[in-house]
């Protein structure tokens, strides 16, 4: 009887001791920052204490939290009790992070740069950053981030910088790049050292230069083409530095061979940039700088300056009726207080109508064609025409003698 009495009691206890301790965690105070961190004035630094949870009471005026190097593995939305409306600068880089809530971040909405590189973290949902709207800076590099969410940028409309090199990346996210306009701050994408195949090529083409020069995506696994080769290229050709400082690592994959140089694959050459046109048409030449606001002066070839009247938005060339006269090089000059930038265009204008091109082209067509038939005959003349047998020919000959004697006899 008293052993079973014993054996409820520790059931009890058994029950109840888990519910006592997990009240006592919900209770717990979050960590003095005081014993671990180091304080001076509105920066405070934890870093390399060796943490396993980020869970502290930190003073509302701080403007740079360091809690890198630690073992962090985790950031919940509990991990601050504190609205941190003045902290600027959040470094949680070096930890063991693979789970980030969609919550972490509502009580430090006016972060402007946020390191969270060379942790573990492998997806990027929808709703991670959403509070961050102000952000300017985000570090991801060297982690194992092999998804991310179409929309896990949208709201960072501040977002000047985004690194996310050195991961497991697989599908180029253009989508950060579609949502700038020429007011955006964004100015570069790094998605270097991952597992890309296949570019968005004709969104990056239809990208302005200044942007251009921002995205860099060397050293991936890309399927090699001459499609890529032109706009590597290119971009090459103009000088952009996503492109020029890193030349040699651009390489591409094809069957049977690795790592292959995409400025040395055999494929047509790419020149300086060329528009063509024809009689009495208008043409629009784009002055496709490297940098944003730039004061641009159009040059015509002779030489001469641009007439201000057709110079549209302070960018465009605009050339009509074309003549002929009109052909030559263009050059576009743009300045600002600390930099520089010369584009050359090459126009040539054909002497006759778009309409006159058509026709010679529908001529140089029927020209081929007759030829084909004309060959066609011959070959059918040579090869397929019926050749008569000698006794044919002799019954035929026998025939024309027996009419020629009769109508002789006849005659004489």
């Amino acid at each position: 009887m008293m052993s079973k009495r014993c054996f409820i009691l520790f059931l009890l206890l058994g029950l109840v001791l888990p519910v006592v301790r997990a009240n006592r965690l919900l209770k717990r105070k979050p960590q003095d920052h005081h014993k671990l961190c180091v304080c001076a004035s509105d920066i405070i630094s934890c870093s390399n204490v060796s943490l396993t949870k980020a869970t502290f009471d930190f003073p509302q005026h701080t403007v740079v939290l360091d809690l890198s190097f630690n073992s962090i593995t985790q950031l919940l939305a509990t991990w601050t009790s504190t609205d941190l409306n003045q902290l600027q600068t959040l470094l949680l880089n070096n930890n063991n992070l693979t789970f980030l809530s969609s919550e972490a971040f509502v009580h430090t909405t006016r972060l402007r740069y946020l390191d969270l590189s060379s942790n573990r973290l492998t997806l990027l949902d929808e709703f991670i950053f959403e509070p961050l709207e102000k952000l300017e800076i985000l570090l991801l590099f060297n982690n194992c981030i092999s998804q991310i969410d179409r929309y896990a940028f949208q709201t960072m409309v501040a977002l000047q910088k985004l690194y996310l090199s050195h991961n497991r990346i697989s599908r180029f996210p253009v989508e950060v790049l579609k949502q700038c306009k020429k007011d955006s701050p964004f100015k570069l994408l790094d998605v270097s050292f991952n597992r890309i195949k296949v570019l968005p090529v004709k969104e990056l083409r239809a990208m302005r230069a200044w942007l251009k020069k921002g995205v860099y995506f060397h050293n991936n696994t890309l399927t090699c083409s001459c499609e890529l080769h032109d706009l590597v290229a290119y971009w090459h050709l103009r000088e952009l530095s996503s492109v020029s400082d890193f030349a040699d690592s651009h390489t591409c994959n094809m069957p049977g061979k690795q790592n292959e140089k995409i400025l040395k694959l055999n494929c047509s050459e790419v020149k300086n940039l060329k528009k063509e046109g024809y009689l009495e048409e208008t043409m629009f030449l784009d002055c496709d700088t490297r940098h944003k606001y730039m004061a641009k002066r159009w040059v015509l070839p002779g030489n001469m300056s641009a007439n201000s009247s057709n110079v549209l938005n302070g960018t465009f060339l605009k050339i009509e009726p074309l003549k002929v006269e009109d052909s030559g090089v263009y050059t576009c000059y743009a300045t600002n207080d600390s930099l520089s930038d010369t584009l050359h265009i090459t126009v040539v204008v054909f002497n006759c109508t778009k309409r006159c091109g058509l026709e010679d082209l529908k001529t140089a067509y029927t020209t081929l064609g007759t030829c084909v038939v004309s060959l066609v005959l011959i070959l059918v003349y040579l090869y397929v025409t019926p050749h008569c047998c000698s006794f044919c020919s002799g019954g035929n000959t026998e025939k024309d003698d027996t009419g020629e004697s009769l109508h002789s006899s006849t005659v004489s």
